[in-house]
C-alpha cells in the first residue's frame, strides 16, 4: 500500500515537474500571445498635402464687364485650404468650350482669387478667369458654362507628419521604447497638432524616429508592454 502511494506521488511530481518545464519552454511564446501586439508607424519630416476638385459656372457680376470678358464664378472648399485661398492667390481650371456646332471640349486655364468669405459650408471663394489656352478658332467660355477647379497644393514642411489614425484623443501618441529588460514598452507622449489633411497631421513633439503605435490588439495604457508585428 505504502509503495503504491509512493509511486502515486513520484507520478505526479514527474509530471508536474514536466509542465513546469513545459511552461518554462513555451513562457515566451505564452507571454507573446498575451500581450497586446501593435504595428507601428514612423514620424518624418515632410508636407501636407490638399485636394480641391469641384465644379461651378460662369456667372455674371456687378462687376463684369458689358462684353463678359470677366468672367467669374464661386466655390467652396475646406476651411483647410484657407491658407491657400489669400486675394490674388491663382488656382488652374479647365473651363468647356465649344469646338463645333454641338461639340465642346475643356481648355486649361487660371483663374484669380477675388474675392472670399467664411459660411457654414467652408470656405466661399470667387474667383475671375484670366488665362484660357484656347486653340485656333476658339472662343472664350460665356456664362453658364462649365469650370472645373482640379488643384493640389503643397503645405510648408514640417518636423513631423504622422498618420492621423495614430494620433489618441488629438493629443497624444504611444511610442514603443526597449526597456532595461530588452523588452518593449509604451510611452504616452504628448503632441500638438499643427496642421492637418485627410489622412496626416504635423505635429509639435519630442520623440524622434522612434515607433509609433498605429495599431493594437487590445487596450493599452502608458508603461505597457506589448509585442511588436512586422
Amino acid at each position: 500500500m505504502k509503495s503504491s502511494i509512493k509511486s502515486i506521488i513520484i507520478k505526479v511530481s514527474i509530471a508536474f515537474l514536466a509542465i513546469i518545464a513545459l511552461l518554462t519552454y513555451f513562457s515566451g511564446t505564452i507571454d507573446n500571445y498575451l500581450l497586446p501586439h501593435v504595428t507601428c508607424t514612423f514620424g518624418g519630416e515632410g508636407t501636407l498635402k490638399y485636394d480641391l476638385r469641384t465644379a461651378s459656372v460662369f456667372e455674371p457680376s456687378d462687376s463684369a464687364s458689358a462684353d463678359g470678358s470677366e468672367l467669374r464664378f464661386r466655390f467652396t472648399c475646406d476651411p483647410s485650404l484657407n491658407t491657400f485661398m489669400q486675394m490674388g492667390a491663382s488656382v488652374n481650371v479647365k473651363a468647356s468650350v465649344q469646338v463645333g456646332k454641338d461639340e465642346y471640349a475643356y481648355r486649361s486655364g487660371v483663374a484669380v482669387i477675388v474675392g472670399k468669405r467664411e459660411t457654414e459650408e467652408g470656405i466661399e471663394c470667387t474667383a475671375e478667369l484670366k488665362t484660357m489656352e484656347l486653340q485656333e478658332g476658339e472662343e472664350m467660355p460665356v456664362y453658364g458654362d462649365t469650370v472645373i477647379i482640379d488643384n493640389t497644393f503643397e503645405s510648408q514642411r514640417y518636423r513631423h507628419i504622422l498618420m492621423k489614425s495614430a494620433i489618441q484623443n488629438g493629443s497624444y501618441v504611444y511610442v514603443v521604447t526597449e526597456g532595461d529588460d530588452q523588452k518593449r514598452y509604451v510611452k504616452q507622449t504628448p503632441v500638438t497638432i499643427l496642421a492637418e489633411s485627410d489622412f496626416y497631421a504635423a505635429v509639435d513633439m519630442d520623440a524622434d524616429m522612434l515607433p509609433i503605435v498605429l495599431t493594437s490588439t487590445k487596450e493599452i495604457h502608458d508603461g505597457q508592454r506589448v509585442t511588436l508585428d512586422g
